[in-house]
């Protein structure tokens, strides 16, 4: 039997002829995508096209993971600051892991009612550590978190390498959400640095 003949394959191509199909959203409210963001935990959202110039050395790695990419979503999950500032190794990593799997269960929640919509949506790679060990010697990972928040304003990149925040200082992590839809209105960076 061929695909095209199987019975739920022909249902679906009635449906879909029919109009019966629930349509993908062309374009997202930004206000309501955000308000989305902050309820699934969040703690700063901002929204980035894919062609935009800022994260244009993140594009080949985008392609790679969803070439379907029209919109990336970059989230902020602040720490508590002082549990990172601590010389206590054990509390400052306790921050650092917690948060981290934070932030990636937040990325997985706002990515279920987006596939609900018919949105199709991906994390951009783990936050935090490295993992892709298969690109042992090279770039470890997938998207670079950090030129997508500053493309989304969510933040200037310090001297010492790290987002600062304009409310929450360096005091966060990041993620990344790739979408194929679009955004009624897309972030800009900062016009000021925080760290002065």
């Amino acid at each position: 039997m061929q695909l095209a003949e199987h019975p739920t394959v022909k249902q679906f191509r009635e449906q879909e002829a029919a109009g019966h199909l629930q349509p993908h959203p062309q374009k997202l409210d930004a206000a309501w995508l955000r308000q989305l963001c902050l309820q699934e935990g969040a703690d700063d959202v901002g929204f980035v096209e894919v062609d935009r110039p800022e994260i244009a050395d993140q594009r080949a790695d985008i392609d790679w993971v969803f070439p379907e990419t029209r919109t990336l979503i970059s989230i902020v999950r602040r720490m508590n600051r002082e549990n990172v500032r601590t010389p206590a190794r054990s509390i400052a990593n306790l921050e650092f892991h917690h948060t981290t799997d934070e932030i990636n269960e937040i990325a997985r929640k706002i990515i279920a009612p987006l596939e609900r919509m018919g949105v199709r949506a991906t994390t951009g790679g783990a936050a935090g550590f490295p993992m892709e060990a298969d690109r042992w010697g090279a770039k470890m990972w997938i998207i670079s978190h950090k030129p997508v928040a500053v493309a989304a304003g969510l933040g200037h990149m310090g001297i010492h390498r790290n987002v600062i925040h304009p409310k929450f200082g360096n005091f966060i992590l990041l993620g990344t959400i790739l979408m194929d839809a679009e955004v009624s209105e897309y972030s800009r960076p900062l016009d000021y640095n925080p760290c002065l």
